[in-house]
């Protein structure tokens, strides 16, 4: 079964959805204070059956999703979303340069095959100074490290032994994530974490890099093209 068959598959058969975590919630309040009616053009990268594209609309951003499972889109489309089927790994994103004011990614990028090609195309057709509002796992927290160091397993394991498979293609840690947005010229702007923090029952939310590098189970940021 191939990626996009899966995917198919999980959305059809399963009735599978994209449910609105801690890190979507994070990046809608991100949305709503760099909302403004001159500047509402959004793309929603990875939309799947357009549950976040909804969001977005309701903040107001004129959005447009993309996706690379056909059978999402068709969701999309029973209601009446602006979606595209794309798979950003053979066609990058097929839009003019500039079009955008604003991309969304979210948990998107540990998919993909070439995640610094994706984020040079989200640059190139984000207006200028326009804002990538991005999340991404942490791979490496402290409580990985300490598994992989205990029991000598991959990080992947314990994925592979529940599912039997492992749907991403790379294992972020801080430094990689902000190597690969420096290379493709985005400059971030906010950092926010949610932890699950020693000693405290609920988790937190950080914005001190330190913490977000031993602690965040996800990165969650915005960034902006060069002015």
């Amino acid at each position: 079964m191939t990626p996009e068959e899966r995917e198919n598959w999980r959305y059809g058969e399963l009735g599978a959805g994209n449910p609105i975590e801690e890190e979507e919630q994070i990046l809608f309040e991100s949305a709503k204070k760099i909302y403004n009616t001159d500047s509402s053009k959004l793309l929603d990268v990875g939309c799947g059956i357009g549950t976040i594209t909804q969001e977005l609309i309701k903040i107001g951003f004129d959005t447009i999703g993309i996706d690379f499972s056909a059978k999402a889109i068709e969701i999309c489309h029973t209601k009446h979303l602006n979606a595209k089927h794309v798979d950003v790994d053979k066609e990058g994103l097929p839009f003019d340069n500039d079009h955008f004011d604003v991309v969304w990614m979210g948990d998107v990028l540990e998919h993909v095959f070439d995640p610094i090609n994706l984020l040079e195309e989200a640059n190139r057709v984000l207006k200028p100074g326009g804002r990538l509002l991005l999340s991404v796992p942490n791979d490496y927290t402290l409580a990985v490290r300490w598994r992989v160091f205990k029991t000598g397993r991959a990080i992947q394991s314990p994925m592979y032994r529940s599912m039997r498979q492992c749907k991403h293609h790379t294992y972020f840690s801080w430094e990689l994530l902000y190597y690969m947005l420096k290379v493709s010229s985005f400059k971030i702007t906010e950092l926010k974490a949610p932890t699950k923090m020693p000693f405290h029952k609920k988790g937190k939310i950080v914005n001190k890099e330190l913490l977000a590098k031993l602690y965040g189970y996800s990165f969650v940021l915005t960034a902006q093209t060069s002015a």
